[in-house]
């Protein structure tokens, strides 16, 4: 989170950056020609917000929201992601056809994925608009890191841009309101998370389709999102127009409660993060176990927050409600007692611990299902994708026809910047930065017991010993494990050791294993950290360290916060 000063001078900060790097276009310019082969994947379903988006894009500068200000993107960076959910018939074709038709106008690369999901939904059981938008945004991950592997540059750089508006934050906000939300339903949709960029919530519908009419250009609307049906449009045709009787400004009041929200939320889920690997005892794909002592002494705001995080961890779209998380905690307090949650998962304290796992035949599913999960993300080098989650939904290229695939890059190894982050197909992030070293500094000591702390899933390393220059940082390579793969494990005094040989004692599961990151010097480089296990011998610190390397893996969008 930054400082107090630096939130309300950005205005000053982005002028004073400005005027520094005024002196430097000409080297800013080569670096914008750099960056010129990373996609920009728009999500366009062919309504208002999205269309505008498409042309907006096309045509004029645009703030993407990474800090860069208003930019021209480059026309050969654009590429179009349509889904057609089949749920309307000919309208949804028509729709279809109206984007490609329009793409071919602007002459940018369209991709159409066709995914029949309410057949998808009922097989699930799950709900068709939650099926719908865990595919959209499967499918324009997959592509961005098809088209990223084609252009030879890293996944991080590109960027999915999505049309959601202010409206659709209040709305989104709203029926968290209705489901009881806490304060990160409360913060809405965020401006962007990982690939995804939202440059468009600064405007209503409404101004979009007036930019839309004063420049000639058409849309189509969806008949569905008249449907009161559906939650959503049930609070945009019937809720929200009563409230904005009353208070014409409600969207944008609420598009800053949001903004605050957001600001909050990702201050304490830093702090609950870190407060749960500091309690954390065990782990597995299927359970959890915390200290329960620990975790009753946590002030009761963090320990909501990290039950909710440990069943996020487990299941990845478990949504608890407050009894949920309130039963958790009683039983905390209690130092004894049974916490069930839903889809199969309890919370059971006993002995001074708290156990997350699932009950009966469901915890032989789950792990079934999370072994499934980890040989599809490694073995395409992609998370479950909106193709292998459909089984026979079609990819159609922009010019009608049946394309034969839309697949993830062939090989699972990229570059991690120093400093940077690297996002991993499983869904988890690399992060990487140097830290100086003051004269006198225990750094032996420091770097043991930061391992200690952290249970191994983030490092410090010495950064000379890892081919990364002090002053400039460089670059690390990750991928799975070869064949053959040996390294120096820390405490083995320089013995050599099979990497695969090293997975099994840790109880890595062996259909798991080809998914672990192993980050090297370089591409032929040496080992430097099989990440989350072991460091290499060779990159551990000395006393005559001078630069710190951090290496850390995490999952979620944003490192855990550290204590310096």
């Amino acid at each position: 989170m930054p400082s107090v000063h630096a939130y309300f001078n950005k205005k000053n900060v982005l002028a004073a950056k400005d005027q520094a790097e005024g002196s430097h276009r000409g080297q800013a310019e080569g670096q914008r020609r750099g960056q010129a082969a990373a996609p920009v994947i728009l999500m366009v379903s062919g309504g208002a917000d999205s269309m505008a988006l498409l042309h907006m894009t096309a045509t004029e500068p645009i703030d993407l929201g990474d800090g860069a200000g208003l930019v021209r993107v480059a026309q050969e960076r654009l590429h179009v992601l349509h889904v057609n959910h089949l749920l309307r018939g000919a309208d949804a074709d028509a729709d279809q056809h109206f984007v490609q038709a329009t793409c071919d106008s602007l002459d940018i690369p369209c991709t159409v994925l066709r995914v029949d999901v309410a057949k998808l939904a009922q097989e699930r059981d799950g709900n068709v608009e939650e099926i719908g938008r865990r595919v959209r945004y499967d499918a324009a991950r997959e592509l961005a890191q098809k088209l990223c592997a084609e252009q030879g540059v890293s996944r991080q750089k590109a960027k999915i841009l999505t049309a959601h508006t202010a409206d659709d934050r209040a709305e989104t906000f709203m029926m968290n309101v209705m489901r009881g939300s806490g304060m990160s339903g409360l913060a809405s949709i965020p401006r962007h998370r990982g690939l995804i960029y939202r440059p468009l919530l600064d405007y209503t519908h409404d101004q979009l389709k007036d930019w839309l009419k004063a420049r000639g250009l058409d849309w189509h609307e969806d008949a569905t999102n008249t449907d009161t049906h559906y939650l959503r449009a049930y609070m945009r045709h019937n809720v929200l127009p009563l409230l904005k009787a009353r208070n014409p400004m409600l969207v944008q009041t609420v598009c800053k409660i949001a903004d605050l929200m957001t600001d909050e939320d990702d201050y304490l889920e830093a702090k609950a993060a870190r407060k749960l690997r500091l309690i954390t005892l065990r782990k597995s794909e299927s359970s959890l176990v915390l200290d329960a002592l620990k975790l009753s002494s946590t002030d009761v705001v963090i320990a909501r927050r990290v039950v909710r995080i440990v069943a996020r961890q487990l299941i990845p779209e478990a949504w608890l409600e407050s009894r949920h998380v309130d039963a958790v905690l009683e039983a905390v307090a209690a130092g004894v007692g049974v916490a069930n949650l839903p889809q199969n998962l309890e919370a059971r304290v006993r002995l001074g611990t708290v156990t997350f796992s699932f009950t009966g035949a469901a915890r032989s599913a789950v792990a079934a299902a999370a072994a499934v999960a980890a040989r599809s993300a490694v073995g395409a080098a992609a998370a479950v994708t909106a193709r292998s989650a459909v089984g026979a939904a079609t990819a159609v290229a922009a010019n009608g026809e049946p394309a034969a695939t839309l697949p993830a890059a062939a090989t699972f190894g990229e570059h991690l910047a120093v400093p940077g982050t690297l996002e991993l197909a499983d869904g988890r992030v690399l992060s990487a930065r140097i830290l100086p070293v003051e004269h006198g500094f225990d750094v032996v000591s420091y770097a043991t017991v930061h391992s200690q702390e952290w249970l191994g899933e983030s490092v410090l390393l010495d950064a000379h010993a890892c081919g990364v220059d002090p002053v400039h940082g460089g670059s690390l390579w990750v991928s799975g494990p070869e064949a053959g793969d040996t390294m120096q494990p820390l405490g083995m005094h320089g013995q050599s050791k099979k990497i695969s040989d090293l997975l099994g004692e840790a109880g890595v599961p062996v259909e798991s294993r080809s998914m672990m990151p192993i980050v090297r010097t370089n591409i032929r480089g040496h080992v430097v950290w099989v990440a989350g296990i072991r460091p290499d011998e060779r990159v551990k610190c000395t006393q005559d360290t001078k630069q710190l390397l951090e290496l850390n893996i995490y999952s979620g969008h944003k490192p855990f916060e550290r204590s310096q």
